[in-house]
C-alpha cells in the first residue's frame, strides 16, 4: 500500500517541483513578480505563493525583497544557476525530439534592433510565412545593450562589432553608413567642403557601433578621422533619423534607413566621395545548445534574402 502510494505521488511531486523551479527562474529573469507572472500566464499572487512555498520547502531564503526590486541571496544564486541549466536541458531535449518530426512549426521569440527590423526584416516576412506557415514569430524590438540570453530569446540579431565571444554567430547582412543632412539644413549652413569642415558643424551622433563622435572616412586608399561636435547623442537610430529629416544637423546613418529619403530628396548625401566604414548584422545564438530547426530555417532565410 505504501509503495503503491509512493509510486503514484512521486511523479506528481516532481511535476510540482519543476513548476516551482520554472517560477523561480522566471522571477529572476524577469526581475520581478509581476513581470514573471505575465511571462508565465499566471497571477502575481500565485507566483508569490509558489516562491514562498519553494523557500519553505528548501528552508532558505532565495530572494531578498526590497521596495524597488528583488535581489538573489548567495543560496538563491547557486540555486538559480543550477535550475536555469536544468530547464535549458529540458527545453533542448524537447526541441531535439520535436525536430525529428520533420515539419517546421512552433513559436520563435526573436530580439532585433528597431530600425533594422522595420526596414530590412519586415518586408521579407510575407515570403517567410508563405514558406513556413506553421511558424509563429514574436519579434521584440530591443536596443543594443539589452541582455541577450537572460530574456529567453531563441534568436538575437545585433549590429556592429560583437563583444561576447561565448555566443555563436552568423552574418546576416553587410551594411554601410551614409553621411546625410536635410536640404533645409544645407540651405542654411551650406554643405561641408571637406571632412575637416565637419569639426565646425552640428552633428547627430549614435552611441551604437562604437562610433560615437569620432567619424572615419575612406577616399581611395586615404583614410581620415574627425572628432565631430555632437549636438544630439542617442542610441536610437530612428530618433537621429527623424532629427536629421527635421534639419537639426548632419548624421551618419545606415543606408537602409535613409535610402528612401535620398531617393525622394528629403535627405541629401553629403561628401559622397568619402565612404564611411560599414558594419555587419549578426544572428546570435548561445553556444552549447541545440538549435531548433525552426530557428535554423529563419536564420538561413534571412541570410539568403538579406545578401
Amino acid at each position: 500500500m505504501h509503495l503503491t502510494y509512493a509510486i503514484c505521488v512521486w511523479p506528481i511531486a516532481l511535476v510540482a517541483r519543476l513548476r516551482d523551479v520554472e517560477t523561480f527562474v522566471a522571477i529572476v529573469d524577469a526581475d520581478g513578480l509581476s513581470a514573471a507572472a505575465r511571462r508565465l500566464g499566471r497571477t502575481q499572487p500565485t507566483v508569490s505563493r509558489q516562491l514562498a512555498a519553494l523557500e519553505a520547502r528548501l528552508g532558505v531564503r532565495l530572494l531578498e525583497r526590497t521596495t524597488r526590486r528583488l535581489r538573489l541571496t548567495t543560496a538563491g544564486r547557486t540555486y538559480y544557476e543550477r535550475c536555469r541549466d536544468l530547464l535549458a536541458m529540458l527545453r533542448d531535449a524537447d526541441e531535439l525530439v520535436a525536430d525529428m518530426g520533420g515539419a517546421v512549426r512552433g513559436g520563435l521569440r526573436v530580439s532585433m534592433p528597431p530600425t533594422y527590423a522595420r526596414r530590412r526584416v519586415a518586408p521579407l516576412l510575407p515570403a517567410f510565412f508563405r514558406a513556413f506557415p506553421d511558424v509563429r514569430l514574436e519579434i521584440v524590438l530591443t536596443g543594443e545593450q539589452t541582455d541577450l540570453m537572460g530574456a529567453h530569446f531563441d534568436l538575437v540579431v545585433r549590429l556592429g562589432a560583437l563583444r561576447d565571444s561565448t555566443l555563436r554567430c552568423r552574418v546576416l547582412s553587410r551594411e554601410r553608413f551614409v553621411l546625410c543632412a536635410s536640404p533645409g539644413y544645407l540651405d542654411r549652413h551650406g554643405g561641408p567642403a571637406s571632412v575637416a569642415a565637419l569639426a565646425e558643424r552640428k552633428c547627430l551622433v549614435t552611441e551604437t557601433f562604437g562610433m560615437r563622435s569620432r567619424w572615419l572616412f575612406h577616399q581611395g586608399h586615404r583614410r581620415s578621422a574627425i572628432d565631430v561636435p555632437a549636438c544630439l547623442v542617442s542610441d536610437d537610430l530612428g530618433l537621429l533619423h527623424e532629427a536629421a529629416r527635421a534639419g537639426l544637423g548632419l548624421s551618419a546613418l545606415p543606408e537602409y534607413l535613409v535610402a528612401d529619403d535620398l531617393g525622394t530628396g528629403t535627405l541629401v548625401h553629403v561628401l559622397p566621395r568619402h565612404r564611411m566604414p560599414g558594419f555587419r548584422a549578426y544572428a546570435l545564438l548561445p553556444s552549447g545548445r541545440h538549435v531548433p530547426r525552426r530557428v535554423r530555417v529563419l536564420i538561413d532565410f534571412l541570410a539568403t534574402q538579406l545578401r
